[in-house]
């Protein structure tokens, strides 16, 4: 995919990351539009609709990442993301099927625009990553092992089942922007350091007050 110009200013970067994964972690722009138009709208239904353990790195997992390392594990995953995205798109009714069953078709409209959303926060990590390389202070790469790529489901030959997965898919995913979203909100105000490796910032701060 072509990449989009970078900012070169890292707070107008963050600022962008953090409103991005502020975008991806509400339900009401994936989740619940698919529970709707899958026929899933049940809580008999929905409390089967939870994210399987494993799937997505956890947030203290992310936590434990170096910036660059996280950023790595943030792409890597988001890739995967898109992949699954693509297929869950092939399954879902078409347009014209959805007005004669009476559903809303802005439901269809907020799904797909789930992954064009994905691409532009990938551009901005991207650009945040060659922004990171670019700062004064090094940080050795800390990738996670084996937390990068959410594992495939096995093939469901029930047509119900596969909607499950897809909601179950989509709980995880939400869930693990708004882990993003928090390792975000804890960068400091500079590329070279972390608000939460930066002690005697956060002394100033309360002798300020």
């Amino acid at each position: 995919a072509a990449i989009g110009s970078c900012s070169k200013e890292y707070r107008v970067l963050l600022g962008q990351l953090q409103k991005q994964t502020d975008l991806m972690q509400d339900t009401s722009r994936l989740l619940d539009p698919y529970i709707r138009i899958q026929g899933l709208d049940v809580p008999k239904l929905r409390e089967h609709c939870r994210e399987r353990p494993g799937a997505f790195p956890s947030e203290e997992t992310l936590r434990g990442l170096g910036r660059r390392g996280f950023l790595q594990t943030l792409n890597a995953t988001l890739g995967c993301v898109l992949h699954r995205l693509a297929d869950l798109e092939q399954r879902l009714p078409k347009a014209q099927d959805l007005e004669r069953s009476g559903l809303n078709i802005e439901d269809l409209e907020k799904l797909q625009m789930a992954r064009p959303n994905i691409l532009g926060l990938r551009n901005n990590i991207y650009c945040m990553a060659q922004l990171l390389d670019n700062s004064d202070t090094a940080e050795p790469t800390k990738a996670g092992r084996g937390a990068s790529q959410p594992p495939t489901p096995t093939p469901a030959s029930d047509a119900f089942q596969r909607k499950l997965e897809g909601c179950r898919f989509l709980h995880g995913y939400h869930r693990f922007m708004h882990s993003v979203g928090r390792v975000f909100s804890k960068w400091g105000e500079s590329p070279n350091r972390s608000r939460r490796h930066s002690p005697h910032q956060a002394l100033r701060k309360g002798v300020r007050r």
